[in-house]
């Protein structure tokens, strides 16, 4: 019995006779009559005798509606969890960032999206871009945030984001307002961040033939962040990472730096949920202030 049939059965069975059964189905009548008289031939025993005009369910046709109204019901629970995993779709989300997206931008986004989208969960890790890579390629995370990516054969980069470099420093220092250039940051004490950037940074620096005089080395831009406020030198970071953590009083944009772009990270030839192109999109519909500075 197929799941038209099926159907077919059971409503005349539920309603008693084929006009109401063609009413509920919102059918013609001779097209339930059709369908009934070839599952009953199909199956080689009438389900209903006929007298009077009158449908009465044979004993083998109370034997099949037992199982089929278990079936009508699990298919009526079926309709109802698609139309609602299209209408709200729903699970966890295991997401993956580098540590700096991790201050603001990813909890903003987060907030952002689950208000939109109710009942979806996340799972969130910080992650170093190689341990993030290798956590893609086993399956253990569905999307990934970091600057700078680099596309391989097992993972694909969508660019969310082109930021750019900024100073962050002290008002101790006396620097012009608010935009400087590179010849501005000569001789002046310098916190050095090995990162992601670094190797952007010092391409930047050797094409401008700028030394920095680096007072202090650190491996974390909330530290290099905080340094820099507390006058011990300046630092430049991303953009994300310097609203994030520094004061706006305390950041200056830097003429003619370099973009530093922030990149979705996928695994290639896997299919994603719903959810997680619900994110995307998402994502892809925010604004620059909100990707900048983490509001709308």
């Amino acid at each position: 019995m197929k799941s038209r049939q099926l159907e077919v059965f059971h409503a005349v069975y539920s309603k008693g006779t084929i006009t109401e059964a063609a009413r509920f189905l919102n059918v013609s009548q001779p097209s339930v009559s059709k369908v009934l008289a070839h599952t009953e031939a199909q199956l080689g025993f009438l389900l209903f005798s006929r007298f009077k005009g009158r449908l009465f369910p044979t004993p083998e046709a109370k034997i099949v509606y037992e199982k089929a109204d278990n079936i009508h019901k699990e298919l009526i629970e079926l309709e109802l969890l698609t139309k609602n995993i299209s209408k709200k779709p729903s699970g966890l989300i295991r997401l993956a960032c580098t540590p700096t997206l991790g201050l603001d931008y990813v909890p903003n986004l987060i907030s952002s999206f689950s208000e939109e989208f109710i009942g979806v969960n996340f799972e969130t890790h910080t992650l170093h871009y190689s341990e993030m890579l290798k956590s893609i390629n086993e399956g253990s995370i569905d999307v990934g945030l970091a600057f700078e990516a680099r596309s391989n054969n097992d993972i694909e980069i969508i660019k969310v984001m082109e930021g750019r470099l900024v100073v962050v420093a002290s008002n101790k220092f006396d620097l012009p307002e608010r935009s400087l250039n590179i010849k501005d940051l000569v001789n002046l004490p310098f916190v050095k961040v090995e990162g992601p950037l670094s190797k952007k940074l010092n391409d930047f620096f050797n094409s401008n033939k700028y030394s920095p005089v680096i007072t202090t080395t650190t491996d974390s831009y909330y530290m290099a962040a905080s340094f820099a406020e507390k006058g011990i030198g300046i630092s430049i970071l991303d953009e994300i990472s310097a609203y994030s953590i520094a004061s706006d009083e305390c950041i200056w944009q830097l003429n003619g730096s370099p973009s530093c772009d922030v990149h979705l990270i996928l695994p290639k030839n896997t299919s994603r949920s719903l959810i997680v192109n619900n994110l995307l999109k998402f994502i892809d519909s925010l604004d620059y202030n909100f990707k900048l500075k983490g509001y709308i």
